[in-house]
């Protein structure tokens, strides 16, 4: 009886070991797919930015110790393994479809960007633009039309948006230009007769102010890596003429130029440029946001501090929750921990990064991102993130959808 219970008792001990042994194994085993899944990602050519947030979550999950037991008494242990796996199985799939949601979404953009730019040239001819100012464009839909039929991955699809942006926002330009260009110059140089009654000081100023709304336009249209050359060619002849002028009716033929070459750019920005995007600019430190290329809010914000700056570049938000818990990454002790901070709305666009309120922060703009006396609140900058005042906040959360591009620079 005695052996029996002996070899009884070995008996569940034994079980106890392997299953945890194998519940240990599944993880492990769940945790590989979970890496050959975001090294998968990696050579589709998704971005650190699209996918950061689930590696953090896996990281998260690989780093937490199983409790200490041993059998008979690991219970708890093989429910730890259980779960983490559950965990990286989790985060597989939310992977795996973000990578095929990815896929559709960037071949039926190049796509369509080489169907609007076969339309584009097409109504060029047909209204007259310059012959030889086409040339540069010929064959090219069918060439990327080929591209997009061999590519099988994110980044070669985004080659080939890559390769149509600049020549499309360039035949765009033409042809907004020769469109206005037949139509307004004179209906523009009359209205500017009509608001200076003659008067060359009048004249010359309208048209000033003509020249510095068409260069603020340019300067939004670079942020967005438009092509504005032609455009700016023709500025700077008009400016130039600007300079030298002196009639009255001859400032009024600039005016009405310039007024000209700025319609051209916008509507070419209300073609190429999303219907919402937000910009944020680390030097300035404002965030606007855009319709069309046309600015209808800005704010004053915080971005990260030195050693945590936030990062330049193109993204989108991927992610809008509210409310939010701050939960800092780094240990206690860290130069760089915070407490726990609740949050009323957050926009994440890059990993970790998020566009949300502040509620610890009273000052905000240039040089809050560095050190700096506050004394209601926050006297550096994020560690990373984008801190908006509340009000200001509310308005963003309410404007801005998922997936509006995200630029900062």
């Amino acid at each position: 009886m005695v052996l029996g219970t002996f070899v009884l008792v070995a008996g569940f001990i034994f079980g106890q070991q392997m299953r945890e042994a194998f519940a240990e194994q599944d993880f492990q085993a769940a945790r590989s797919q979970v890496l050959a899944a975001q090294a998968h990602a990696s050579d589709l050519g998704l971005s650190a930015a699209e996918y950061s947030d689930l590696q953090r979550q896996e990281l998260t999950t690989a780093s937490e110790a199983p409790p200490p037991a041993s059998a008979p008494f690991n219970e708890s242990r093989i429910s730890f393994f259980n779960r983490a796996a559950g965990q990286e199985t989790q985060i597989k799939e939310q992977l795996d479809l973000r990578v095929q949601k990815l896929m559709a979404q960037t071949h039926d953009t190049a796509r369509s960007e080489v169907a609007q730019l076969t339309a584009n040239l097409q109504k060029a001819k047909q209204i007259g633009v310059d012959d030889q100012l086409l040339v540069e464009f010929a064959g090219l839909p069918n060439k990327a039309q080929i591209e997009i039929d061999v590519a099988t991955t994110v980044s070669g699809y985004r080659a080939v948006s890559t390769e149509l942006k600049a020549p499309f926002s360039k035949l765009s330009l033409l042809v907004a230009d020769q469109e206005t260009t037949n139509k307004l110059i004179g209906q523009y140089a009359a209205q500017a007769a009509a608001q200076d009654h003659g008067d060359a000081g009048v004249a010359r100023a309208g048209a000033s102010a003509a020249l510095s709304r068409v260069q603020a336009d340019m300067s939004t249209a670079r942020i967005f890596q438009m092509d504005v050359s032609i455009v700016d060619a023709h500025v700077q002849k008009l400016a130039a003429q600007l300079g030298r002028v002196t009639a009255t009716t001859d400032l009024e033929q600039v005016n009405g130029g310039l007024a000209v070459q700025d319609k051209v750019l916008q509507d070419a920005m209300a073609q190429n440029l999303p219907e919402k995007a937000l910009t944020i600019s680390l030097k300035e430190q404002v965030i606007r946001a855009y319709s069309h290329g046309q600015q209808v809010f800005w704010s004053y914000v915080t971005t990260g501090r030195p050693g945590l700056e936030t990062d330049p570049g193109n993204f989108k938000v991927y992610w809008k929750v509210s409310p939010w818990t701050m939960h800092s990454p780094w240990p206690k002790g860290s130069p760089y921990w915070y407490p726990d901070s609740k949050v009323k709305m957050v926009m994440w666009f890059n990993g970790g990064a998020g566009i949300h309120d502040a509620y610890w922060r009273a000052y905000y703009g240039p040089g809050t991102e560095y050190p700096h006396y506050d004394p209601y609140g926050e006297n550096n900058g994020t560690h990373g993130c984008v801190n908006v005042p509340y009000s200001n906040m509310v308005w963003l959360w309410n404007w801005t959808p998922t997936g509006t591009p995200v630029t900062v620079y």
